[in-house]
């Protein structure tokens, strides 16, 4: 009745020589207050609503949503929305009301405000998406307008086409949102930007690349090859991911297929230097592979301790299992120790020191860099051929620029500066120390 008799009110009848009035359908009489792009976004409040709602309450939202967008009286309809409140402040579809008359009235960032509680309670609630999608996208928020229109797209042809249109825009603000949030070292905001990818285009080239991104930032390797592995699928040429995914295997994955990985690729570019020493870095990685499980374990430590190190340096520098030992030195705090005999031969051998007062090793203290790197120049100097780098005797006590300046001739680090040698030690860095000594003991 209400809709008919708007409809005739504003058709009127042609008279006398009067202009006749053009014809209103009745649908456009009942939208009146609402412009005809907005109306397929401010849609009864019960809909989609996932709960139950009282007959009386209901009637009255149906009553006060169909004057709202009849008149596009804002206040009358936020009245109507309060009163309803009044009476049951968890009444949903009441705030969704309010939230319509905030729209209509031009106010976005009010209804953004109001539907925020009630989404994130319901978030299968069609109208309350539909209209956060349309007041989201009208202020510029647009990941937020795509993700509310994207959880109305199955039942809303409306919001399905706006998801379509704004997904690849979508896409790109949240992927640019996740690199500067890594770049700022603010992982947990990262993580939450891939969430929202994750659940908007899994495979998208976007959301593969920040996994990546995200993974390697939190040092989770095991979730960086899987990541590695996706993009492959896709890009199955990409030297770059060949490469990173081959040292990944090589670290927590399948340590023959990273070798062949880098064998097929050096194989095809032979005057590759740079391939060529990470093939060698790989098969020095491979043969730790065959070392038990318990020393194969240290290598993927973050942080080793002078125990550690010292059990490495046994297990991967043959010399040191068969050179001839002096007369032993007693550590008392190594004797319960599980690495007591591979502490005691680096000790032995004089490699590693033993606190001259205390008669101590402290093998559970973290080592420091400067401490490895002059156990294994001692060991190049003491158990290999001559080395030219080492022309000058480290001496007992050599102070730290000495051990940097020697190291860095020796190839153990770059340069000086990359010496650092009050830091701690990881396992893959103790690895790659190990491995460059070794090439000292072969260059003969």
């Amino acid at each position: 009745m209400l809709v008919a008799s708007v409809a005739m009110a504003l058709a009127g009848c042609p008279s006398g020589g009067r202009r006749p009035v053009p014809e209103v359908k009745p649908e456009e009489a009942a939208f009146a207050g609402v412009p005809a792009a907005e109306r397929p976004f401010v849609v009864l409040p019960l809909h989609g609503y996932p709960l139950v709602a009282a007959r009386d309450p209901a009637v009255r939202v149906r009553e006060a949503w169909a004057d709202l967008v009849r008149t596009g009286d804002a206040g009358a309809g936020r009245e109507a929305a309060e009163e309803l409140l009044a009476s049951d402040p968890g009444f949903h579809p009441a705030r969704v009301l309010a939230a319509q008359a905030d729209f209509l009235a031009g106010d976005d960032a009010a209804a953004l405000e109001r539907l925020g509680p009630v989404l994130e309670e319901l978030p299968a609630y069609t109208a309350a998406q539909l209209l956060r999608g349309r007041a989201a996208e009208r202020s510029g928020r647009i990941p937020e307008a795509f993700g509310a229109y994207q959880a109305a797209a199955e039942v809303s042809p409306p919001a399905a086409q706006r998801a379509a249109a704004l997904r690849g825009r979508a896409i790109e603000i949240v992927g640019n949102r996740l690199t500067d949030a890594l770049a700022r070292g603010r992982i947990e905001d990262a993580a939450a930007a891939l969430a929202r990818l994750e659940r908007w285009a899994p495979e998208d080239g976007a959301t593969l690349e920040g996994a990546r991104a995200l993974a390697a930032a939190r040092g989770d390797l095991r979730a960086e090859l899987t990541a590695v592995g996706r993009l492959l699928a896709r890009a199955p040429d990409r030297r770059d991911l060949l490469i990173r995914r081959a040292e990944l295997e090589l670290e927590v994955g399948d340590a023959s297929e990273g070798l062949q990985i880098l064998q097929r690729l050096a194989a095809e570019q032979p005057g590759d230097r740079v391939l060529q020493e990470k093939l060698e870095q790989a098969k020095f990685r491979w043969r730790v592979g065959l070392l038990p499980a318990n020393v194969q374990e240290l290598s993927r430590r973050g942080e080793l301790t002078r125990g550690d190190f010292a059990a490495l340096v046994y297990r991967l520098v043959p010399h040191v299992r068969t050179a001839r030992s002096p007369a032993g030195r007693i550590a008392g705090d190594i004797l319960e120790h599980p690495w007591r005999e591979e502490i005691a031969r680096v000790v032995n051998l004089g490699l590693m020191d033993v606190d001259p007062t205390l008669h101590s090793f402290s093998p559970e203290r973290s080592v420091r860099r400067s401490t490895a790197l002059l156990t294994l120049l001692r060991a190049v100097e003491t158990l290999g051929p001559p080395a030219a780098c080492l022309a000058s005797p480290l001496g007992r006590s050599p102070a730290q620029e000495s051990v940097c300046s020697a190291a860095a001739r020796c190839g153990l680090v770059s340069e000086p500066a990359d010496c650092l040698p009050g830091a701690t030690l990881s396992g893959a860095e103790a690895l790659e120390l190990v491995r460059r000594a070794l090439r000292l003991f072969s260059a003969s």
